[in-house]
């Protein structure tokens, strides 16, 4: 099987997972043989928004306001009383099983409904993705161009493969490596499934794993950066939605108190949008960001918060001062956790292209990120740009933005990447050879 088929399959595979899941769902749920009810009595859930005021001491160390508005939704839960009633030898079996029995049924209709859900969004995703990642019709003109390849046509490949934003240096090293591996004189098509596993492989050489740290039972403390102007904010409210729609408690702190309206925003966001996140903010707009940093670590741990989310100020003008700003979160930070920060993303606009590597560089001279998100993807026919993030500063891409709503934030899966990068004129190389 040959790289591209087994890139697909993979792509794919997901669909299958999903209904072997299902299917294992379903089977371990096992009537017993003395059949059991259990009735819940219904549970009261009161939730209501409310502001609340902490006043905090100041300390030596660091100029803490006096009074930070920290805005919370309160849940008031009465506990569920469950009773448990076994039926009797030879006293009405038949019916209970019949109870049972449906209940087996509703199991079976809200799993499958679930299945459909999430290849619903799955579909989506791929179209997302489709749209914001193509360079295929310019290596289609180039093989009606070419008969056979030659040194005219890895120029133009070369050019074809740079307008995606990949990089120089990546492009030259793709381009020899796919030049070594081909036959002198063949078909433009043959390289195409070469030029996918060398695409792929780029990306892949370091083994990086994608996937954010999370540990269950722990603070996980997470520090956004970037410029502004590139979706930081918004990544940060589309962060929180996906930890909190699986069913985390979710603590924003808005440290970013050098830009104009930064904290409003991540309050209309919480206000209007988000569901079970919390959002930490100063009192006072200039606030020191070190300040905000101290107490959203004090509320996430009192509060048994599974994730703290910190934004921090996006200029770059003054590295000077950045480096001091950020040097001083991570002490506060690692004062309380030492592991942490456990993650530091970098949010980059794809749109600019070349310029989001150069800001993506500078941020990393002054901190350790240790990921990058991807914004406006859906408006960008430039997909190379997760390609040349890693060939130049060795830091994988962790989640991609493909639009403006706030579960418009995916994670990154590498297959999927080249998969949607490549498939339009891979498919077209496909049916050729299967005629």
């Amino acid at each position: 099987m040959g790289f591209w088929k087994k890139l697909k399959e993979r792509v794919f595979s997901s669909d299958t997972k999903t209904e072997e899941n299902i299917e294992q769902s379903v089977q371990s749920f096992v009537v017993s043989e003395e059949p059991k009810i259990v009735q819940h009595d219904n549970e009261t859930n009161v939730t209501e928004l409310t502001n609340e005021v902490i006043e905090i001491k100041s300390t030596d160390t660091y100029n803490v306001e006096n009074e930070f508005v920290i805005q919370t939704i309160n849940e008031e839960k009465r506990p569920i009383e469950v009773k448990e009633i076994k039926s009797e030898p030879n006293h009405n079996l038949k019916s209970k099983p019949e109870l049972v029995q449906k209940s087996e049924k509703q199991i079976i209709k809200e799993l499958k409904k679930k299945n459909k859900q999430e290849k619903k969004e799955v579909k989506v995703e791929r179209k997302q993705l489709q749209s914001a990642l193509t360079f295929s019709k310019d290596i289609k003109k180039l093989s009606k161009k070419y008969k056979k390849i030659n040194s005219e046509f890895f120029e133009e490949l070369e050019d074809v493969l740079i307008k995606t934003d990949m990089g120089v240096k990546m492009v030259l090293q793709i381009s020899n490596k796919v030049q070594k591996r081909v036959k002198p004189n063949s078909a433009p098509e043959s390289i195409n499934e070469i030029l996918v596993e060398e695409i792929y492989d780029a990306y892949d050489s370091g083994r990086y794993d994608p996937r954010m740290h999370y540990k269950d039972g722990e603070l996980n403390v997470y520090l956004i950066m970037g410029v502004n102007g590139v979706g930081k904010t918004t990544s940060i409210a589309k962060l929180a939605n996906n930890y909190a729609m699986n069913g985390k408690k979710v603590l924003i702190a808005a440290a970013d108190t050098f830009r104009a309206g930064a904290v409003e925003q991540l309050e209309s966001w919480v206000n209007n949008r988000l569901t079970g996140v919390d959002l930490l903010k100063p009192h006072k707009p200039g606030v020191d960001p070190a300040s905000v940093v101290y107490d959203g670590m004090k509320k996430a741990i009192d509060g048994k918060y599974d994730v703290l989310l910190i934004d921090t100020a996006g200029r770059l003008q003054n590295k000077v001062g950045l480096m001091a700003e950020l040097e001083k979160m991570y002490k506060i930070i690692k004062r309380t956790i030492p592991k942490a920060p456990h993650e530091c993303l970098m949010v980059i606009d794809a749109t600019t292209g070349q310029n989001g590597v150069v800001q993506a560089k500078q941020f990393a001279e002054v901190a350790s990120v240790t990921g990058i998100i991807l914004t406006k993807m859906d408006s960008t026919s430039k997909g190379g740009i997760a390609l040349n993030i890693k060939d130049v500063l060795n830091i994988p891409v962790k989640f991609i933005g493909l639009g403006e709503t706030v579960n418009d934030l995916v994670e990154f899966n590498l297959d999927e990447y080249v998969y949607e990068l490549t498939k339009d004129f891979m498919e077209d190389t496909s049916e050729e050879s299967d005629e």
